[in-house]
């Protein structure tokens, strides 16, 4: 018997729209192939310390940030999640803190995951948007394919 495409899929959940439509995505080729699927939310940590030790922002600011981002991030694990349901498709979820690319790279390490699948971008846009800059820092990085989804 043939071996499925991918075994284990990681979707990455930024609170973009085309992250959703990644979701999505991801959710209709693990069904077909019966992959493992993992959707992930990144607090983005290291960006908030460098704005702390610019001074842009205050400690306080920064921990009252860090929570809302983290509630945020929940909350788009939770819709992807009841996509996955509806579609019968069993997701393992999980919010991560750190630089995004690192944070990324060190879960597809740990889980075993042999496609990345995450929302697109416009490279132009990686020399002043940070999560442009994250994705492309993922891009030149990953042990495995990456699937960009528009």
């Amino acid at each position: 018997m043939a071996r499925a495409p991918f075994r284990h899929i990681l979707v990455l959940i930024d609170g973009t729209e085309s992250a959703i439509q990644a979701a999505k995505y991801a959710i209709q080729l693990a069904r077909s192939s019966k992959a493992q699927l993992t959707a992930i939310a990144i607090v983005d940590t290291a960006t908030l310390k460098h704005l702390l030790s610019a001074s842009i922002m205050v400690a306080a600011e920064m921990e009252e940030y860090q929570l809302e981002l983290s509630d945020s991030g929940r909350k788009q694990l939770d819709y992807v999640a009841s996509l996955a349901k509806d579609e019968g498709v069993k997701l393992n979820t999980s919010l991560l803190k750190g630089a995004a690319h690192a944070a990324v790279l060190a879960e597809q390490k740990s889980s075993g995951a042999d496609l990345i699948v995450i929302g697109a971008f416009r490279w132009t846009l990686s020399q002043r948007d940070q999560i442009a800059r994250e994705r492309q820092l993922l891009l030149d990085e990953s042990p495995c394919p990456i699937l960009f989804v528009r």
